[in-house]
């Protein structure tokens, strides 16, 4: 009997820490969506700011077309929810700003 109790008490503990894992995960994966829609609208007001004065039109031109490029290669299915897609994502967007850091 007291087998059976013992293994009642971790298989509650197991399911109540899965259940707090799973709260944190969601936490964490909402944290971390937001922060790429910060940095995705960052990066569109300053395309919307971009002035060709700012640097020389060639260059800037040539980054914009590089960016569209990354852009229409982007090869994700969001209805899957895959990992993979999100490191796409963040690679993606880090490529993005480290571009538009140089305007």
């Amino acid at each position: 009997m007291k087998r059976a109790t013992k293994f009642d008490h971790t298989q509650r503990e197991l399911i109540a820490a899965l259940h707090a894992l799973r709260i944190v995960a969601r936490e964490v994966g909402s944290n971390y969506i937001a922060g790429l829609q910060s940095d995705v609208a960052r990066l569109e007001q300053a395309a919307h700011q971009a002035k060709p004065d700012d640097m020389t039109d060639h260059k800037q031109l040539s980054q914009m077309t590089t960016m569209l490029k990354w852009l229409a290669d982007l090869d994700i299915k969001p209805e899957k929810g895959r990992r993979r897609d999100l490191k796409e994502l963040d690679h993606l967007i880090g490529k993005l700003n480290d571009l538009v850091d140089t305007w």
